[in-house]
């Protein structure tokens, strides 16, 4: 081929360019051997690409430089290109399809040698379907031969065959071993990843030296690890015949059976899978048995209560300089009940094992029985999940105020509470709180909730930290929380989390005082505050007993001492145990989060006298 060229395929005009690339340096392969390649494989590798979405793995400057990912279809892609489009949490991606050769081409042409597909086709009305094939990853931890690996794929491909399944097994073109199963009607992803996770896990107890199902690597050292998780609905796995981003111009190739069982198995490189192909060596059909799913397995999984993960503090003035958008996520932070959600779901309709447990321990289940329904995208699942309990006002704000009127009528008429989850500490039996945020982010976002259901997952603030802390202003939200992609979950406080909450700002009349306990019994322990009612007196919002300090204190105890009164100013009886009065002079300012209900200040915060301001210039909270 020459430096560009122009060709027709299947009846798709095309052009190609920079033929003469080298795309992987140590064996001096070019862009126009790469096409031809696809070109010749297509007719084995486009039906198992068609109708399924592909992200592609891209190297336009050759393996030596930096890959990346793209999912979506640019402005470039011809209109002839099938796609579909489908919504991941708050992203939309249309998705191509690689239905013909001349798409696998096109996307060979701008560099991508890597083409990845879940095991689940679109239908005719453009959803997906149930999944047509199962696969298992055996992924060879550190001093392990892909010889071992062999060894571990023949015990799986026996566990197969037990439940009427045989399997095609792969040479990933990397390190390890796919098997591929054909599925008939009947399964569902959940099951798949069931299944093969019962099947790893059993593999696991005969041998724990050799195998492990658990997804650790720091415990995968002479081990081959059976990775079931590439069966759900959102993993994807390389096809088979894709070209890998390797050293060399390696495959993800079929194989038979006999070559597992011999001695000498190697990864093979794209010049063998070829000539293969020319002799009829390699098989092309995923063998498909099974006609119903076998029964569940039930794994086990530990019901120790745990502690959950707790914010440090910090400010957003203070955290902007080191708010990097790849090092850090923004949730937004929820004005609620915190709870661990330990749940177990066999595969009937039942409503299941469920228990909401709060940071000091308590049971919160039979206070909000409107959470007590495992939804239908987590049953046969059992877990543990991290979220807060809330309830919102008509605006979809989280409202502290009606938390506690709800918990007052324990279901009774008003608004219900919902579950909003933002952790997933272990799913199936499998631990995730060594993994990274990113992954366990993955994990929950991948949970099949329905939004009429009461449990929820709500989308990530916006990754740039003034935007997602406006945002949050906006729409009334307690601040934002950050948290490191790489942090794994840790009981208690932690640097990896840091809350960053918003505070208001007003002035207020002091009315009175309390006296203190301990240190401060004999001083003021907190003061009694009140803006000026358009009636005359003061009305009362609540009492502030932080930010001060023993000067301070000292001052105030000095003012109020002059300002002393036997009547109280404020319009309504105040219940307040021991309260003081003074008469209405002394102006102060405080920060606080919100608003109660009643028009009560929360988490007030002293933040010092206002001595050039006089009582009837004061506006009051909630004001601006």
């Amino acid at each position: 081929m020459s430096h560009d060229a122009a060709v027709v395929v299947g009846g798709k005009r095309l052009s190609l360019t920079n033929l003469d690339k080298v795309l992987y340096p140590e064996t001096g392969t070019t862009k126009a051997e790469v096409l031809q390649y696809f070109t010749q494989v297509g007719a084995v590798m486009v039906p198992l690409l068609a109708g399924r979405p592909v992200t592609r793995k891209r190297w336009p400057d050759g393996t030596a430089a930096t890959p990346f990912f793209q999912k979506n279809v640019d402005s470039a892609t011809p209109a002839w290109v099938e796609r579909r489009t489908m919504t991941h949490g708050s992203k939309t991606i249309a998705y191509p399809l690689v239905d013909d050769l001349a798409a696998l081409v096109y996307f060979a042409q701008s560099g991508s040698l890597e083409f990845h597909v879940p095991q689940w086709r679109f239908g005719a009305d453009g959803q997906p379907m149930h999944p047509d094939r199962l696969v298992v990853d055996l992924d060879p931890g550190p001093g392990v031969s892909l010889e071992q690996c062999a060894e571990v794929a023949l015990r799986v491909r026996e566990r197969l065959q037990r439940h009427g399944l045989d399997a095609l097994p792969v040479t990933s073109g990397s390190k390890g071993i796919h098997l591929y199963s054909g599925l008939a009607e009947g399964w569902t992803s959940q099951r798949c990843v069931e299944f093969a996770k019962a099947i790893a896990v059993d593999l696991e107890r005969e041998t724990p030296k050799t195998v492990i199902s658990k997804m650790t690597r720091a415990q995968r050292d002479g081990k081959v690890f059976v990775d079931w998780s590439q069966n759900s609905a959102s993993k994807t796995t390389v096809s088979p015949y894709s070209l890998r981003g390797t050293a060399r111009p390696t495959v993800a190739a079929p194989r038979t059976w006999a070559e597992l069982a011999a001695a000498g198995l190697r990864q093979l490189d794209f010049g063998e899978v070829l000539g293969r192909l020319e002799s009829g060596v390699a098989p092309a059909v995923i063998p498909a048995q099974a006609p119903k799913p076998p029964a569940a397995t039930r794994l086990p999984r530990s019901t120790v209560d745990l502690q959950p993960m707790l914010a440090s503090r910090s400010t957003a003035e203070e955290f902007a300089p080191r708010a990097d958008p790849t090092v850090w996520a923004f949730e937004y932070k929820l004005d609620g009940y915190r709870a661990l959600v330990y749940f177990e779901h066999d595969a009937g309709s039942g409503p299941g094992s469920l228990r909401l447990v709060s940071r000091n321990g308590q049971d919160l289940t039979p206070t909000f029985p409107e959470l007590g329904q495992v939804p239908a995208g987590l049953r046969g699942h059992t877990g543990v999940l991290d979220g807060e309990i809330v309830v919102c006002d008509e605006e979809g704000a989280p409202s502290f105020g009606l938390l506690q009127q709800r918990i007052g009528r324990r279901g009774g008429p008003g608004p219900a509470a919902r579950l909003l989850l933002f952790d997933v500490l272990e799913l199936d039996g499998t631990d995730l709180a060594a993994k990274p945020f990113r992954d366990r982010r993955t994990v929950l976002e991948a949970i099949p909730l329905d939004p009429a259901d009461s449990w929820h997952v709500p989308d990530l603030a916006p990754a740039d930290l003034a935007e997602a802390f406006e945002r949050s202003r906006v729409d009334r939200m307690e601040g934002l929380v950050a948290k490191r992609w790489d942090s794994s979950y840790r009981p208690g406080r932690s640097p990896s989390w840091v809350k960053l909450k918003h505070f208001r700002e007003c002035e207020v009349v002091v009315g009175g005082w309390q006296p203190g306990e301990g240190g401060r019994a004999r001083g003021i322990g907190s003061l009694l505050l009140g803006v000026p009612d358009e009636n005359g007196g003061l009305r009362y919002v609540g009492k502030v007993g932080s930010g001060f300090s023993d000067a301070t204190l000292t001052e105030l105890g000095e003012l109020t001492g002059r300002l002393s009164s036997e009547q109280s100013p404020f319009l309504t009886d105040i219940d307040v145990p021991g309260a003081r009065w003074v008469r209405p002079e002394l102006v102060a300012e405080v920060r606080y989060s919100e608003l109660t209900g009643d028009g009560k200040l929360r988490h007030p915060v002293w933040r010092g006298l206002r001595r050039d301001k006089n009582p009837d210039q004061v506006v009051g909270a909630g004001s601006g």
